[in-house]
């Protein structure tokens, strides 16, 4: 009585969960690999979109027609997106930089004409920032803004109607997120200013 009461209280129960484990495991991993390439693609893909945004190219509806928008107007060179105009003449470079947020890792393609000297946009790729504060930063308009700007950048008073040439606006309630992503834009700034030198 004693054994059946000890196997019943001590070791069924343990038998259970390692079978259970194990076949949760096999479940997991079986769903893992069946998508994994589905995965890979739509990060592609998602990167192909930033760069594309970034680049100021309007985006088409599918996704067949991004990739071979992508093919068309992008060269990957090393760390470097070289967007072309449809005469082949480079209207744009792209990179992706990262760097800290209020929350974790924030990560965009910034993106440049052709001789650096002005963003012609930004599309963020990863960020956790406060959603309906920080978060704001993925909005088209707080993106837009930065098109045309020049480097250095700096936050322009609150109520300022018309920023000027450097100067972006912050989104209300969200002081620290906009001074992250500013000193990230700014970095932006100093990256292309060395990328400049490479490709002159």
């Amino acid at each position: 009585m004693k054994k059946d009461g000890f196997y019943a209280e001590r070791i069924r129960p343990v038998v259970v969960m390692a079978v259970l484990t194990i076949i949760c495991i096999s479940i997991v991993s079986g769903i893992h690999l069946s998508t994994q390439d589905l995965v890979i693609a739509n990060e592609g893909l998602m990167l192909k979109k930033a760069v594309l945004y970034a680049g100021g190219i309007e985006l088409p509806g599918s996704n067949a027609e991004i990739n071979a928008l992508y093919d068309q107007r992008v060269e990957e060179d090393g760390e470097l997106f070289r967007i072309s105009g449809p005469g082949g003449m480079i209207e744009s470079w792209a990179f992706l930089i990262n760097g800290p947020g209020l929350w974790g890792e924030i990560e965009m393609v910034a993106a440049f004409n052709s001789d650096f000297s002005r963003f012609t946009g930004v599309e963020f790729t990863k960020q956790n920032e406060t959603p309906g504060l920080g978060a704001r930063i993925t909005e088209d308009w707080f993106k837009q803004q930065l098109r045309g700007k020049r480097f250095p950048l700096t936050m322009a008073a609150e109520g300022m109607s018309a920023p000027a040439d450097d100067q972006i606006d912050s989104i209300t309630g969200a002081t620290r997120t906009s001074g992250y992503v500013l000193q990230l834009f700014n970095e932006a700034g100093k990256r292309a200013s060395e990328y400049e030198k490479e490709v002159r």
